[in-house]
């Protein structure tokens, strides 16, 4: 039986299935706390032509009115105890300034890299504004105080125990879904190199691509399943997986500075290992192996040669069981170390001063 603290979260964020901030509201949920919810999602047309994009800049300002003016009336009428705001998009400095006129504290976590003066976002001109601002990213620390950031915390990305975790796949999921290699995630440059070079020779292996932009991308596209994914299939993918593949959103020989110290981690780090399924081969990055043990945990790689490499041996029909305990071993520090959402949303609860329950919720099958 769940209990509640009575805490009130007004919460802003992108409302669908697989979007970290519903993640986070429901982390909060778990932790006792009363979320209200402003959907983003339902504010912002989601039109992907051409003119449906035009037609979206367009209405841009009205958006943003609207966006601040549904937040200030849910203070009004919710009467929170804190306010989270996700990325401050559409924030104006005036609707902050009337939120903490009221005692009200108001938090920010921003999610991407790219954050300076970023087009379409006003995160940048009004961090001064909140009573904290989380991020991600240790780089981000120093640049967001000299900004005038009044308190930064440093946090990690999480998982969702609900949807991230193993599963039994009927014959018909195997053969939808099923391959020796998968990778989720947006066509990015670093990305698109390194599987254009591994796939430039003989690729043995059923590879299966699922995400965005990888269309006429030469070599790539013909993995490509024509879409992107959301939150039902992803564990279902990687139960059907061998290994998953994982690059963060990093440059470090782009000519973009921010993109060039980038993530050392993401959401999909803990999101591939709680499923338990699929062997997670990412990127070796600092944070990646303090997160997980190399080799017992996950397996990493620094360049597109050891990358194939490491896909010979783990793919290797005499490593099958060593594979799978590899990914098993992944799920397991995921439940001790407690990598779900529910750790980061305490540490705010915490720094506010409000109770939170004690409990912990993941699966532990």
């Amino acid at each position: 039986m769940g209990s509640s603290t009575g805490v009130r979260v007004l919460f802003t964020g992108q409302y669908w299935p697989g979007a970290n901030s519903l993640y986070i509201a429901r982390a909060f949920e778990r932790c006792g706390a009363i979320v209200r919810f402003l959907n983003e999602t339902a504010l912002f047309p989601a039109w992907e032509t051409k003119r449906g994009r035009i037609a979206r800049r367009l209405l841009t300002p009205l958006i943003e009115a609207e966006w601040n003016r549904q937040l200030l009336a849910l203070v009004h009428t919710f009467q929170p105890d804190l306010v989270y705001i996700t990325n401050a998009h559409f924030c104006w400095r005036r609707t902050l300034e009337a939120i903490r006129a009221k005692n009200i504290p108001v938090m920010c976590f921003y999610h991407d890299v790219k954050w300076v003066n970023r087009e379409g976002s006003r995160f940048s001109k009004v961090i001064d504004r909140f009573d904290l601002v989380a991020t991600t990213r240790h780089w981000h620390e120093a640049e967001f105080k000299a900004a005038g950031a009044r308190n930064v915390k440093v946090v990690r990305f999480g998982y969702e125990p609900s949807v991230h975790r193993p599963l039994q796949l009927e014959e018909k999921a195997m053969k939808r879904y099923g391959a020796d290699v998968t990778f989720i995630g947006t066509m990015e440059l670093h990305r698109r190199m390194d599987l254009q070079t591994l796939l430039s020779r003989e690729f043995p292996y059923q590879f299966r691509l699922w995400g965005n932009s990888w269309e006429n991308i030469p070599l790539v596209s013909a993995y490509w399943q024509g879409r992107d994914v959301h939150e039902q299939e992803i564990p279902v993918i990687y139960a059907a997986s061998k290994v998953a593949l994982h690059w963060v959103g990093w440059e470090p020989h782009g000519s973009d500075k921010e993109l060039q110290k980038g993530d050392q981690h993401n959401s999909r780090t803990f999101q591939i290992a709680a499923c338990g399924g699929a062997l997670m081969l990412a990127q070796r990055t600092e944070e990646h192996i303090r997160l997980f043990e190399e080799d017992k945990e996950a397996v990493f790689f620094d360049d597109v040669t050891e990358l194939r490499e490491k896909l010979d041996y783990w793919l290797a029909p005499h490593n099958d069981v060593k594979r799978k305990k590899v990914a098993q071993a992944a799920r397991e520090r995921c439940l001790n170390e407690d990598y779900s959402w529910m750790s980061v949303t305490r540490l705010f609860l915490e720094f506010f001063g409000f109770p939170c329950v004690s409990s912990r919720t993941d699966d532990k099958t």
